[in-house]
């Protein structure tokens, strides 16, 4: 049993890994800086590296980023305490060692070489720091909810009301801290819950109001990071430009500038033949699907191998349609001719939170098929006027998702609703599903490591967009957060992939085959669904 633990561990690792994969574009993109030659022995290096991306990226707030973009960036500027490789295997990052032994205390050492830009040293007291500001019901932030396993925090990863301070969170000394937990929790739960934990510093934030942090320029345009980089310019409908932090700890980035250009997906493949782009990012700026095998064949280039980690899907808001109303729009939307006719065989169908490669898909549970007949039938039994607009709203920027929401339109239509399309930028896209301002709402979702989806589905989650509540459900995936043994959690998973499949808050389209590619002059740095930027300080390019 050990044995198989230890092997599911390994690859089962949590992450809410970088939350959403959806690609929304701007064509007012910025023009590549020019690359002045280093050289290093017989090699010259540019010292800057382009990196191509389809959405507009949100603002780069430590402790509320809310879109793919903005937390990769985010994770480039303020290291996390470990970050998952290429393998899914989670690699010490901001933490020099993590240790426990009982599953319930754990100590974590900071990195003893680690400090902030301005000179002063990273410390156990800027992680409380944050964990109590992240706590602060007063704070606008992405919370704590995946890390409700932590002494002290309620349900929803919040203080209990007259609460200032994280009890599960002990400092030990300056560079060591400890973190206590309700009862014994799976360490790999843990390091995945800290993966996109950001430690801000208590010199500069602790006079602030928390109330108002959010509107702080600190929470805008951060001045103080403890990444490989450091923020130079912010306009995230077009670029971001970084600089090389030359005294980082993990060893000074060997190239001094970083850039990520804001591309709507049709030109990415133009500008990586070009070299206006030096490598996509394959989350957020994937190559388009009829451009896989031009790209496969073009000389300046080399691409990894697509695979169906991520997914596309739709969020029906629970205060609109009831269970029947939902599973009418299931039975209504033909996603063989999404599959077959729109992304040419290069994806499949799935249903539910996981895609067909990860170890806890469920393979019993059965597709939802293409049966307008069912759908009419459900819609009248549902007793849903049709006369009543149903808001569809799609990010912009990827052009299948787009093309996807005017088939699901024209599949709804077809049974008889009255469907409205709405198309808006990524970052009003997803101020519009906080708010839940939607029927129907298109969203990319990323591959992830551990089988935990309650950041999606638990009553008053971050990223429960639908607005959905089950009790039930909600137990079960508190369970499954500190449930060590993999096979115990298998069961659990299974029954929410059941609860998931019945309710339908969400129906997921399709798992798209996302393709990389890098241009050859770069030496270090590939595009990977998994740690592309563990080594961000070690890419070069050639001049």
């Amino acid at each position: 049993m050990k044995k198989l633990k230890r092997k599911f561990l390994t690859v089962l690792s949590v992450a809410l890994l970088l939350f959403l994969s959806a690609c929304s574009g701007s064509n007012n993109a910025s023009s590549t800086p020019k690359e002045n030659g280093k050289s290093n022995g017989s090699t010259q290096y540019g010292d800057t590296i382009v990196v191509g991306v389809s959405n507009a990226i949100g603002a780069i707030n430590p402790i509320n980023t809310r879109d793919l973009g903005a937390i990769t960036l985010a994770n480039i500027l303020f290291d996390p305490f470990f970050e998952p490789d290429e393998n899914m295997k989670f690699q010490n990052k901001l933490a020099e060692s993590f240790e426990t032994k009982d599953n319930q205390a754990f100590t974590i050492k900071i990195n003893s070489k680690a400090n902030w830009t301005d000179g002063k040293p990273v410390t156990s007291e800027d992680v409380k720091f944050t964990f109590d500001l992240l706590a602060n019901p007063a704070v606008q932030s992405s919370g704590l909810k995946t890390l409700n396993v932590i002494d002290g925090l309620d349900e929803n990863g919040q203080l209990p009301k007259g609460e200032k301070f994280v009890k599960g969170i002990e400092v030990v000394d300056d560079k060591t801290f400890v973190i206590h937990t309700k009862k014994p929790t799976d360490p790999n739960y843990l390091k995945g819950s800290l993966i996109n934990f950001r430690a801000v510093p208590s010199h500069i934030l602790k006079d602030k109001d928390p109330a108002t942090l959010h509107q702080d320029p600190f929470m805008l345009k951060p001045t103080v990071s403890n990444g490989a980089y450091s923020l130079v310019n912010f306009s995230g409908e077009s670029s971001v430009e970084l600089k090389a932090n030359p005294n980082y700890y993990r060893g000074a980035p060997k190239t001094a500038k970083l850039f990520f250009k804001v591309v709507p997906q049709a030109n990415i493949t133009a500008q990586l033949q070009t070299g206006e782009i030096h490598i996509n990012y394959p989350s957020t700026g994937a190559i388009a699907i009829q451009d896989i095998e031009k790209v496969k064949n073009m000389a300046n280039v080399t691409t990894n191998d697509p695979k169906g980690y991520d997914w596309q899907e739709i969020y029906l808001n629970t205060k609109t349609f009831d269970q029947k109303m939902r599973q009418a729009i299931a039975y209504a939307i033909n996603r063989p001719q999404l599959v077959e006719k729109l992304l040419k065989g290069k994806a499949e169908i799935i249903d539910g939170p996981y895609t067909k490669i990860h170890p806890y898909f469920d393979k019993d549970i059965k597709n939802y098929q293409y049966d307008p007949e069912k759908a009419k039938k459900l819609i009248a039994e549902s007793g849903w006027d049709k006369s009543k607009p149903i808001r569809v709203n799609v990010p912009i920027g990827n052009q299948v998702r787009e093309q996807s929401a005017v088939i699901v339109a024209e599949n709804l239509k077809a049974v008889g609703l009255n469907v409205q399309v709405q198309k808006f930028d990524f970052p009003t896209h997803m101020q519009k599903g906080a708010k839940h301002d939607f029927d129907i709402m298109f969203l990319g979702i990323p591959y992830q490591i551990d089988p935990d989806v309650s950041t999606f589905y638990a009553t008053g989650a971050t990223y429960n967009f639908a607005d959905y509540s089950n009790p039930e459900l909600d137990n079960l995936l508190t369970q499954g957060k500190s449930e060590p043994d993999p096979e115990k959690r298998r069961v659990i998973y299974d029954k929410v992939q059941e609860i998931l499949h019945e309710d339908l808050p969400t129906l997921s389209l399709y798992s798209d085959f996302l393709m990389g590619a890098v241009n050859k002059k770069v030496k270090v740095g590939q595009p990977k669904q998994f740690g592309m930027f563990y080594n961000v300080n070690e890419w070069q390019i050639e001049k």
